[in-house]
């Protein structure tokens, strides 16, 4: 049987539909061990489908790998210390190697920080993992194969750098392999080059690459789309850092991409010098969408200080033909970059804005991260970068821990959430009704950043319009009229019209608000996709399938029908095109449409609602909004007898930032440890610390859970040696929280690092156990 090998790819920032969940690195490792005798196979553990501990067992127990791999970011260490960890307590004799972006330039030291970890990759996986591999299954050692990075006893082991093949052909393709799941993807990432030549101070792949560019054939990857493509795949994202470095490579790639795999798309990033008016008509012809431009920042000075010269004029001449060669354009840009200022970094937002390119994917801009091979990183000082004092693990980066002589860390703080506030998804969710008190929480949480936001104020007012709160999105426009009367988005929205609704008697038609239960079954069986509990939709606005509305319509608060329609041909969703479908609903309320003419006039008492719903549970796990606002009108008429109900009241009232009326449910609840310990809980996660300290000190209980509610309430107070002391003697239980911040304390108070590593092994530990 031959020896087996196991990666494990960890990113938790990506859901499964997403190319960044391919493992393209540590399939193309895969596919060179396999081409040499190896076996092996890939896990994922992803944000909406993380890897069960059952299955990683069961794996390591049928196949018994001599060797797990993981590739390492800066985010996902932790992660991987964790499975390596808990792989080992199943198994001690396996090896663990780590390698990627994190690994290359980071400091030997690291392994004495994390024992779990037995090598470091240093060079290219592909031929650094080979002769690992064929050392460990014949036993022999190892100090002499290049790219490596061990402990031997007490010392430390480099063996020196790792060439990569010049001819990246050499390598097998893992797709043409099919050793890579594309189960949910209707996306894959490909790479038709690897290395960059340039020098720019905030990256590392100039350094990791030795500024070489290499290159796979253009038939190599002619034969993986044309492979991917029989697969279902009709959308490809090109990762290279420069898609377009060869002008003659990209022509024939792109000729024969025109010729060979006709009906796709793909997106691409490249430097906007590198691309002209013919070029971008042959990749859209190809069927490029979306091309991402370097911009970083939108100062030339700054530009200068990071080795990164752009001509400005001529990349938004760039960006201009883009867009008009039918292609979308992002944007790559950073802030708290060396000599920049919080001013300078606003002005990259404004050039963003003023060149039309939607703040969404890689336009939304980011901190720089200072990253091991750096020049940022290396030489901080030099930059201008001035890391804060924290403890942390020699296999972590400074990353964002820094401010800079021009920028002081609230104003790189302040810059990141006017960034995320001016975020396509942030309006669209707002204009649709979604996410609604996650979006005010925001704003709510972190108003005294954002006073000088009009966005801020407009979308909370427009959330406060949405959940029936006229009188709280009075008060925003009335701010917004005093103080940003020439702003063109205030000035449209309080120009109104505003769209109500009141609840009706009256039987649904046109323009009509319907909230409603759905059930639909295709030959007698339930399609999950057609279910829904209080639903809304607004008759006549394209909101629903036509045949289907025209069942609604004419219905009445609590009536029941049961109807077939047939699914267009095209719908998008497969199980359901071209379908015959029987729909069971009922209607919940009907709400005939108030138009208001003028914002004053939104705090009239006759645009007031009294929702009368039952199933509490159901409203609350379907429709956030209307739970709130059913909670609400109980809150009026009374204290609720429902423990979760007022709990659930004062955690929506607190992201809306009305703190006075969670503060008086609080009060009408019963005034006992119990109470008032989840009342201090609630107050605690939304923002309100200082308010949770008081319910703490009122409930007077001192046990584990109220002197964690209360450490974590004085370490969000920046009161650090006060929430150190309330973890301190008598001892509490480990557990996952408690040692989470014991470990976020030991980094902030600048603990020595051996304090540090014993409270990350503590936290591992409980980690661990919970998943034994």
């Amino acid at each position: 049987m031959p020896v087996h090998f196991l990666f494990i790819h960890v990113n938790l920032l990506a859901p499964l539909n997403s190319p960044d969940t391919i493992p393209i690195s540590e399939a193309t490792i895969l596919a060179h061990l396999k081409n040499h005798g190896f076996s092996g196979q890939i896990l994922g553990d992803f944000a909406d489908g993380p890897l069960k501990p059952g299955v990683l067992a069961k794996v390591i127990q049928t196949t018994q790998p001599l060797a797990i791999g993981f590739t390492a970011y800066q985010e996902n260490m932790e992660q991987i210390r964790l499975w390596a960890r808990f792989a080992k307590k199943l198994s001690p004799a396996i090896k663990i190697i780590i390698g990627g972006p994190q690994v290359t330039f980071m400091p030997a030291e690291a392994l004495r920080h994390m024992p779990e970890v037995d090598f470091l990759c240093r060079g290219e996986g592909e031929d650094v993992m080979l002769a690992l591999a064929q050392a460990l299954d014949e036993g022999s050692g190892t100090a002499r194969l290049p790219g490596l990075c061990f402990l031997q006893g007490d010392d430390v082991i480099e063996t020196g750098p790792a060439s990569g093949a010049i001819d990246l052909d050499t390598y097998a393709s893992p797709y043409l392999m099919d050793l890579v799941d594309l189960t949910c993807k209707d996306r894959a990432v490909m790479l038709t080059s690897r290395g960059c030549s340039y020098d720019c101070a905030f990256c590392y792949t100039p350094r990791a690459s030795r500024r070489r560019v290499r290159f796979y054939s253009p038939e190599r990857i002619i034969d993986e789309m044309k492979y991917l493509k029989s697969k279902g795949i009709r959308a490809f994202w090109f990762a290279d850092t420069n898609f377009s470095f060869s002008r003659k490579r990209l022509v024939t790639l792109v000729e024969a991409i025109i010729r060979e795999v006709p009906g796709i798309s793909f997106w691409c990033q490249t430097r906007y010098d590198l691309v002209n008016r013919e070029v971008l008509s042959l990749l859209r012809r190809a069927g490029a969408d979306n091309m991402a431009y370097g911009l970083e920042s939108a100062n030339p000075e700054v530009l200068e200080r990071i080795n990164k010269p752009i001509d400005l004029e001529r990349l938004s001449e760039v960006i201009r033909l883009t867009h008009e060669a039918g292609i979308n354009v992002e944007l790559f840009s950073m802030f708290g970059l060396p000599g920049e200022t919080f001013h300078q970094a606003l002005g990259t937002l404004a050039f963003v804005k003023k060149n039309r390119v939607a703040i969404d994917g890689n336009s939304i801009s980011q901190q720089a991260h200072l990253f091991f091979g750096t020049p940022m990183n290396d030489d901080a000082s030099a930059y201008g970068i001035r890391p804060f004092r924290r403890t942390r693990p020699a296999y972590l980066s400074v990353c964002r821990d820094y401010e800079t002589d021009t920028m002081s860390a609230d104003e790189i703080r302040r810059m990141s959430l006017i960034w995320r506030l001016n975020r396509n998804d942030f309006a669209e969710d707002v204009g649709a009704g979604k996410n609604l008190f996650h979006r005010a929480a925001f704003i709510t949480q972190d108003c005294r950043a954002l006073t000088d936001r009009s966005e801020a104020t407009c979308l909370l007012a427009r959330i406060y319009i949405a959940l029936e709160e006229y009188g709280a999105a009075v008060d925003c426009m009335n701010l917004l009229s005093k103080d940003f009367p020439e702003d063109p988005a205030v000035q449209e929205l309080l120009a109104g019209p505003f769209l109500c609704f009141k609840v009706s008697p009256d039987t649904s038609r046109a323009g009509f608000k319907v909230i409603y239960d759905c059930q639909g079954s295709v030959d007698g069986s339930v399609v999950p996709a057609t279910c829904g509990r209080f639903q809304e939709a607004i008759l006549g606005q394209d909101m629903l399938l036509p045949e289907f509305e025209k069942h609604l319509e004419g219905m009445g608060p609590g009536k029941f029908t049961r109807f077939e329609i047939t699914f267009p041909a095209g719908y998008g969703q497969k199980d359901l095109a071209g379908k015959v479908v029987m729909f069971r609903v009922q209607v919940h309320l009907t709400m005939e449409p108030m138009i208001v003419d003028h914002y004053e006039n939104l705090g009239d008492e006759t645009l007031r609602n009294v929702y009368e719903l039952e199933d509490a549970g159901a409203l609350r796990q379907h429709n956030i909004n209307l739970y709130y606002k059913v909670l609400r009108g109980g809150a009026f008429g009374g204290p609720t007898t429902d423990m979760t109900g007022s709990l659930m009241l004062i955690n929506l009232y607190l992201k809306l930032g009305f703190v006075d009326l969670a503060t008086a449910v609080t009060g009408k609840l019963p005034q006992n440890p119990i109470s008032l310990t989840h009342a201090a809980h609630v107050f605690c996660v939304n923002g309100q610390p200082q308010k949770a300290l008081e319910l703490l000190d009122r409930a007077g209980k001192n046990g584990p859970r109220e002197r964690l509610i209360r450490a974590q309430a004085l370490f969000d107070l920046n009161r650090l040696e006060d929430s150190e002391a309330t973890l301190k003697a008598p001892k509490l239980p480990n557990n996952i929280q408690l040692a989470d911040l014991r470990v976020q304390l030991a980094a902030k108070l600048a603990l020595p690092i051996e304090t540090y590593l014993e409270r990350e092994e503590a936290l591992l530990d409980a980690k661990t156990q919970a998943m034994l």
